[in-house]
């Protein structure tokens, strides 16, 4: 399971059912359009909230789906039935690891605490030259406008370099999410050389 898929891209989203509906919907359509852009979709392996709405729009547009589900939330019934594959690892270690380690981009939805620090640790590896692959957040209802100015702010008090603002793209829809992978700026190892001020 350790093998990159080509063109696969990690989705980080909620389980979340009690959000908006806007945030469900934002979902399913990125699924859709993923499949139709003949990428595969790594996520979190759950049929619930956004994780289940992106799972259910990429299979119905016949894409390839693989979920990566820690023991212990597959012991609550929560994993998604139809997948192209569902692996059910150990911890939550693991189910991060094995899915950045498998895709070539990374694509952040909304979510709470889980997925925030999902997210964080991929911007944490591109900054130390690790993983080198676009990183677009999708903000609906501007929902990462805090964690921006937040991750500005660090750079304007200098624990960042203004060099790290390119490491990810933000986009407003689900729609603008292949154009920003394919726009994103190229990263290379060499960032090590700065990650550190």
């Amino acid at each position: 399971m350790s093998e990159r898929l080509a063109r696969a891209v990690c989705v980080y989203c909620a389980s979340s059912s009690s959000c908006d509906a806007e945030y469900h919907a934002a979902a399913r359509r990125l699924g859709e359009l993923l499949a139709d852009d003949g990428r595969p979709v790594v996520y979190g392996g759950s049929r619930i909230g956004s994780m289940g709405a992106l799972a259910d729009g990429a299979l119905a547009r016949g894409g390839r789906v693989i979920g990566v589900l820690p023991r212990l939330l597959s012991d609550l019934e929560v994993s998604h039935g139809g997948l192209t594959e569902l692996h059910v690892v150990e911890d939550m270690r693991t189910r991060k690891h094995l899915m950045l380690s498998r895709s070539e981009a990374v694509v952040a939805l909304p979510g709470g605490c889980g997925t925030l620090e999902e997210l964080l640790e991929a911007i944490t590896l591109k900054r130390l030259g690790v993983f080198l692959g676009p990183i677009v957040l999708v903000n609906t209802r501007d929902y990462f406008a805090p964690l921006l100015e937040l991750l500005a702010a660090a750079v304007r008090e200098r624990f960042m370099d203004q060099r790290h603002l390119s490491m990810w793209q933000v986009v407003a829809t689900p729609d603008d999410v292949i154009a920003a992978l394919a726009r994103a700026p190229a990263w290379s190892a060499t960032a090590r050389a700065f990650a550190a001020l």
